[in-house]
């Protein structure tokens, strides 16, 4: 029997029960979904297609805009690091998320823009968010409609319930690393990964990472793949839900993609190394592999 049999034999009885709540959470929602549920008083969308010029041309009716890089905040050595918890309170307050609010995220790059925000929302502990499958690709195939209309947004008092565990810093990463209970999925570029890109001071992996690159996940059309092809996928790169396991890319913009995706399968232990290779790549003190 090889190794990928056992894998996926095993995984299969880890991963049974998981499908199940990952699919009632709602993490993905279509565009049948949305716009049948457009005018619910509870709803709010977050539009991350490219700039406000995009949005203010044409964007979902009720959607308001974020730009990616003010749902991260950026580092004077390089890279991004997730909102603290007041920086957190001020964003998702600009958008009129309130605690109970479903939020539902697209954007026009596969989920990748959108996945970047709902880790942060991930991490501040708010429930009810979900993607666009397809982002507003697939709005418009659908021909549902779309408008300039910008809504007005009454500002709402958030305060994040932060998740401590769904984020580990470079030195968890280390101390962990001789951890069999540890899986740790790189999902920049096989080029990346090897070396043979080189990103920053140094090129190569964190020891013990396996390499799923982020487009993966896709379908040619921008829509997610079926659970079951996702899940073996993983599966079969010894990334199973009985670990933790722990996301990362350049400066995991597209590891937040993986992250979500872990999270649609059920994976009850994940976290994100949201400082990823910016960091680990350029400090001496951290073991590398090409």
């Amino acid at each position: 029997m090889t190794r990928r049999l056992v894998l996926a034999l095993l995984a299969a009885a880890l991963v049974a029960g998981l499908a199940a709540p990952a699919a009632a959470e709602g993490l993905l929602v279509d565009t049948a979904w949305l716009a049948a549920h457009l005018e619910d008083a509870d709803l709010r969308i977050v539009d991350m297609v490219g700039d406000a010029e995009e949005y203010q041309k044409a964007h979902v009716p009720g959607a308001v805009h974020l730009d990616v890089s003010d749902a991260r905040v950026a580092v004077p050595a390089g890279g991004f690091r997730l909102p603290t918890a007041g920086e957190g309170a001020r964003l998702l307050g600009s958008l009129g998320i309130g605690p109970g609010t479903r939020v539902v995220i697209y954007d026009d790059s596969g989920g990748l823009h959108a996945s970047r925000l709902f880790f942060t929302l991930d991490v501040f502990g708010h429930t009810k968010v979900a993607l666009l499958d397809g982002g507003i690709q697939a709005w418009r195939r659908a021909r549902l409609p779309l408008t300039t209309d910008i809504p007005r947004v009454a500002p709402t008092d958030y305060r994040p319930v932060v998740r401590g565990e769904r984020v580990v810093s470079a030195e968890w990463v280390r101390d962990h690393l001789k951890d069999p209970a540890l899986a740790l999925v790189d999902a920049r570029t096989s080029a990346e990964y090897t070396g043979k890109d080189r990103r920053a001071k140094r090129g190569g992996h964190i020891p013990g990472a396996v390499n799923v690159e982020w487009r993966k996940n896709l379908r040619t059309d921008g829509t997610f793949k079926p659970l079951a092809e996702l899940r073996a996928m993983y599966v079969g790169q010894g990334v199973t839900p009985d670990k933790t396991v722990v996301t990362y890319c350049q400066t995991h913009h597209r590891a937040a993609h993986t992250y979500f995706v872990l999270r649609l399968l059920g994976y009850p232990k994940l976290a994100g190394y949201d400082r990823s290779w910016i960091e680990w790549g350029n400090r001496d003190d951290l073991p590398v592999t090409q």
